[in-house]
C-alpha cells in the first residue's frame, strides 16, 4: 500500500460511557457511588485496574517491563493496545490488540519503523479504534498507521521545522490530532495537511496535554500545575495547586472529573511517580497532593492506608 507523506505547512497566523455525578466527599470517606468507571495505571512491576464503584484494586494485566514499550486502551474500554520491541530487530516494533474482557489476542503485527533504532516507540488507539498514532521521536515525526501496520499518514514537519522528541500528540474525537510544537498547541483534522493554532503558550515549562471525549476541553500542565481550557484555547484557568508539582490530568469518561497525577516525583530515566487524586472538572482551583482539601478524592484502594501511587501511564475508562 502506498505511504502517504504530508507536511504540516499551512500554519495559520491567527489564534483562534458512563453517567457520573459530582463528587464532594472527603478522602477519608469517599462516596464510591458518585464516581464510576475504572482507573488503569502502572505501579511498580504491575499494571492495575481500580473499580471506582467498589474501590477494589486488581491486576489489570501482566507486563514484561523489558519488552513492553507502552500500552493504551480504546475509548470504549474494550481493546488494549500493547507496543513492544522485537528481540534482535532494531527496525521493528510489535503491536498487539487484545480483548480486555477475556484477554484474547485480537491481532498482532510487526511495524517497520522509518528509521532504525526507533524500536522504543509506542502507540495510541484512535477513538474509532481503526488507527494507531505514533508519537514523534528524534527521527520520524508523527506517524499514523492502521491496525495492519500500514502507514496511512506521515507528518514529519511544521513549516519546514521537524517534529521531534518532546513534541506531544493526542487524538481528538473525529480522529483529528492535537499537538504541541514550540510555543503552540496546534490542531489538525484528517487528512492532516493543514493545521490551526489553538493556543500560544508563552511559558518556560508546559506540556502534558489531554482532551475530553467530546473534544470540548483541554488540560495542560503549566509549570507545576494543571490548567483547563476550552477547545478553542479560551478561558484557560488553573485548576490545581499544591506545594509540589502535578504532572498531568486526564478526563473521566463523562468529562465531569479529572484524574490528577499529584505530588509528582520525576524519574531520571522514566516519567517518575505520583499520587492519584480526582477533582471536579468545573474550572475551580483545588489543592491536591500531600495536603489535599476535603473536596479532593484521594485514591486509596480498600485495605490500603496510603494514597495510591502510579507511574508511567494512567487512564480512566
Amino acid at each position: 500500500m502506498k505511504k502517504h507523506t504530508s507536511s504540516l505547512l499551512a500554519l495559520l497566523l491567527l489564534l483562534t460511557l458512563w453517567s457520573c455525578s459530582k463528587n464532594s466527599n472527603t478522602p477519608d470517606e469517599p462516596d464510591n457511588g458518585n464516581l464510576c468507571g475504572n482507573l488503569l495505571y502502572d505501579a511498580g512491576e504491575q499494571s492495575y485496574r481500580l473499580d471506582l464503584a467498589s474501590n477494589k484494586r486488581s491486576v489489570y494485566f501482566d507486563r514484561n517491563t523489558y519488552a513492553l514499550n507502552g500500552w493504551d486502551v480504546s475509548w470504549d474500554g474494550g481493546t488494549r493496545l500493547e507496543t513492544g520491541s522485537v528481540t534482535g530487530e532494531f527496525d521493528k516494533v510489535n503491536f498487539k490488540l487484545i480483548n480486555t474482557a477475556n484477554g484474547a489476542l485480537i491481532k498482532e503485527f510487526n511495524y517497520d519503523t522509518p528509521n532504525s533504532e526507533d524500536r522504543q516507540i509506542s502507540g495510541l488507539l484512535s477513538p474509532d479504534g481503526n488507527l494507531i498514532l505514533i508519537q514523534p521521536d528524534f527521527n520520524h515525526g508523527i506517524v499514523i498507521i492502521d491496525t495492519d501496520g500500514k502507514v496511512q499518514h506521515h507528518l514529519p514537519v511544521v513549516n519546514n521545522t521537524p517534529l521531534t522528541l518532546g513534541d506531544e500528540v493526542v487524538w481528538l474525537p473525529n480522529n483529528g490530532i492535537l499537538l504541541t510544537f514550540q510555543h503552540f498547541i496546534l490542531k489538525s483534522d484528517p487528512p492532516y495537511n493543514t493545521i490551526t493554532p489553538i493556543k500560544e503558550m508563552n511559558y518556560a515549562d508546559w506540556g502534558n496535554i489531554n482532551v475530553n471525549r467530546d473534544g470540548s476541553k483541554i488540560t495542560v500542565r503549566v509549570d507545576k500545575h494543571i490548567h483547563l481550557m476550552h477547545a478553542d484555547g479560551s478561558k484557560m484557568l488553573q485548576v490545581t495547586d499544591s506545594d509540589r508539582q502535578e504532572r498531568e490530568a486526564v478526563f473521566s469518561p463523562d468529562g465531569n472529573h479529572l484524574l490528577v497525577a499529584a505530588d509528582h516525583y520525576p524519574g531520571t530515566f522514566h516519567s517518575g511517580t505520583w499520587n492519584l487524586n480526582i477533582i471536579p472538572a468545573d474550572g475551580k482551583k483545588y489543592t491536591v497532593g500531600n495536603n489535599p482539601e476535603e473536596s479532593v478524592r484521594v485514591i486509596q484502594p480498600d485495605g490500603q492506608q496510603q494514597p495510591e501511587k502510579a507511574a508511567n501511564r494512567m487512564l480512566w475508562r
